[in-house]
């Protein structure tokens, strides 16, 4: 029902992360304190980066009415963390638009939003960086009260090296967030600092 926008929404997640694995050095860790805006809500986060760039417009075209704004960041700049990348991307919905369908239609949509999502970032990701091998573990959380799923996805590199790239989904009646870190799979410094960084996560309405 939803192809072209789900296809969409993973976007960001399967076009701008094509950097791929690298490695730097090991020292300690500093801290950002970033603030990315969305369409209706801030989402709060620290990062071994401050992240300048500007929002990518992200929305689809044929939105069904169901999507009203997505946007995107993305960064690859080399950081103390050893991550390859990182990326964020917020996705609008028209709340009303989607409780018309019922609790069940409700349901249904969001449901098959995150899995088209990560299908599309699994495949097209791991396609981009020419990666093999892939895995995924999905994992339950809990983001400032929201039930949200973390996938952990391990794969190898073109130069065959182990990387994960971590995507945290978290789905909200107004506003789904979307976050990516990619790093090498050898790095514990960049495991425990990704771990750092979604836990420090908060969302907050504009």
């Amino acid at each position: 029902m939803m192809k072209k926008q789900f296809a969409l929404i993973a976007f960001i997640l399967c076009t701008v992360l094509a950097a791929g694995c690298s490695y730097l050095s090991e020292t300690a860790v500093p801290v950002k304190h970033n603030v990315i805006a969305g369409d209706a809500t801030e989402l709060k986060i620290d990062l071994p980066i401050q992240m300048n760039t500007k929002a990518q417009d992200l929305t689809p075209a044929d939105t069904q009415g169901y999507i009203i704004k997505q946007l995107g960041y993305i960064d690859r700049s080399k950081n103390a963390a050893d991550f390859s990348a990182i990326a964020l991307s917020s996705v609008r919905l028209n709340a009303d638009k989607v409780a018309s369908l019922g609790p069940v239609g409700k349901k249904t949509f969001m449901d098959s939003m995150e899995k088209s999502a990560m299908k599309s970032f699994t495949a097209s990701y791991l396609q981009s960086v020419k990666g093999s091998n892939s895995a995924v573990e999905k994992k339950e959380m809990t983001i400032n009260g929201i039930d949200a799923h973390e996938y952990i996805v391990t794969y190898q590199s073109k130069e065959n090296k182990p990387c994960v790239a971590k995507m945290l989904y978290i789905p909200d009646d107004a506003e789904v967030w979307i976050v990516v870190i990619d790093y090498p799979k050898d790095s514990e410094k960049a495991e425990k600092q990704a771990d750092t960084c979604i836990g420090s996560i908060k969302i907050v309405k504009k």
